[in-house]
């Protein structure tokens, strides 16, 4: 596409006013830029690298150098270019900003919102930020109603954790359940309302992310977010089937990656210190498409436990979602360094075959009473993959079309790395791992159809 074409890279267009301000917002110094005239910088103290800058600043004021952001941002899709404020705050702590008195000690949070608590991924959020032992985290959480996810959040530490009502439709309320935090994680649990419509999902993004604008006190907010799939799949050609609607227009409908998305994509346009991390398929989730069934062979009269798998290779990304609290912990000790910077979380790339045989290898490996380790017999029954899939129908909403999605593998590598999530997490399990430090987790084995 690009063959023999000049391509003009850039992130944005600054002025040097602007470049001050930035400066003095992020080390909450005023930094003045005094402009000199091109005489001056000429001058006979000036080095030669200053009259080199000072000419290239000059050509690039032209309009015959004028570098293309559209084709930068499209040639680094679905990369965002890294804008001047983003790699400011990565890069605050250089030791050439501290030699010309621009130097900050980060101020830690301590209090952290979060929306979403009682959801898989908030209440792992809690627990990892709970369980840091570098501070004390006091936190908020936020939700919409008592429930019994909420009462175990309390329970895990009552003197820590405050819950607040929270009506994500409303602004206020929003505002109200930042009141004092420095920090914020927010995901929209569509799983819970399967009938909400992406716009609605996206506007009760965009109040919080607007509250997190207008606090006062706010640092970083870490939002847990999706890919536009639509986008993907029209620039890198995915090949995934599109739906036609009552109006004719075709889309990949996957409504909650499009309202994540699309909030993610407001938020960007906001003055606000923000991580958005890209969650996998859940190792939970896989449990659950590969519980067991009972069932009375034919022959013998006798149980026997069957696992349906389908007839063709998925090939999946995942992570278990206990992963996502002490990542977020992590990202919050160290917020500077990650604003700005999207992480896509995974820790295993596996297909369906492969985690049926470490499912059955790590949870159905048992002692009998010498000590001898067996594993119990379960059946592998093929069936359709259609088939397969619109059985689990209930486990999340569009399971075919992500499927599609996650089992393009090369594609989906260019926003999920096993390498960056070991770099942020170094204790982030893969699947067997989990699986055994898991199996005697009565709940999952009862999933899994084991006594």
């Amino acid at each position: 596409m690009y063959k023999e074409h000049t391509i003009r890279l850039s992130a944005e267009r600054l002025t040097m006013h602007q470049v001050a301000a930035i400066f003095s917002d992020v080390y909450g110094k005023d930094v003045i830029y005094s402009p000199l005239t091109v005489e001056e910088i000429y001058g006979e103290k000036s080095s030669i690298v200053a009259q080199t800058m000072a000419q290239m600043c000059q050509w690039l004021t032209n309009e015959k150098a004028v570098h293309d952001i559209a084709v930068t941002e499209a040639i680094m899709y679905p990369r965002k270019p890294q804008v001047f404020r983003d790699w400011l705050l990565c890069n605050s702590d250089d030791a050439a900003f501290d030699k010309v008195g621009l130097n900050m000690d980060q101020t830690p949070i301590l209090n952290v919102t979060v929306f979403g608590a009682s959801s898989l991924e908030g209440f792992s959020v809690v627990k990892g930020l709970l369980k840091d032992t570098r501070k004390k985290y006091k936190i908020t959480a936020a939700v919409s109603e008592m429930t019994e996810e909420v009462e175990a959040l309390v329970a895990l530490d009552p003197e820590r954790v405050t819950v607040v009502p929270c009506d994500v439709e409303d602004f206020n309320s929003c505002k109200a359940a930042l009141k004092g935090a420095e920090g914020a994680f927010l995901v929209t649990d569509f799983s819970e309302h399967e009938d909400v419509d992406p716009a609605v999902e996206e506007m009760h993004a965009r109040n919080i992310i607007d509250a997190c604008v207008d606090s006062k006190t706010m640092r970083h907010l870490v939002f847990s977010t999706k890919e536009n799939l639509n986008e993907m799949n029209k620039r890198m050609k995915l090949g995934l089937d599109e739906f036609e609607d009552e109006t004719g227009s075709k889309s990949v409908i996957m409504p909650h990656f499009d309202g994540k998305a699309k909030a993610a994509a407001y938020a960007r346009t906001k003055n606000l210190s923000c991580t958005y991390v890209l969650m996998p398929y859940y190792a939970e989730k896989i449990i659950e498409l590969l519980a067991t069934e009972t069932h009375i062979n034919e022959d013998t009269g006798e149980e026997e436990l069957v696992m349906l798998v389908p007839d063709e290779e998925l090939k999946l990304m995942t992570m278990s979602v206990e992963e996502l609290g002490p990542a977020v912990a992590n990202i919050f000790d160290s917020y500077q360094l990650y604003a700005g910077r999207e992480i896509g979380l995974v820790t295993d790339y596996v297909t369906i075959s492969e985690a049926v045989e470490v499912v059955i290898d790590t949870m159905y490996r048992e002692e009998d009473s010498a000590g001898n380790v067996v594993l119990r017999k379960v059946n592998k029954k093929e069936t359709k993959v259609e088939k397969w899939i619109e059985n689990r129908g209930t486990v999340t909403k569009d399971l075919g079309q992500m499927f599609s999605y996650y089992a393009r593998t090369d594609a989906v590598k260019k926003r999920r790395s096993v390498a960056e999530t070991l770099q942020l997490l170094p204790d982030a399990r893969p699947m067997r791992q989990w699986l055994e430090d898991n199996k005697n987790n009565q709940s999952m084995r009862q999933k899994l159809g084991i006594r």
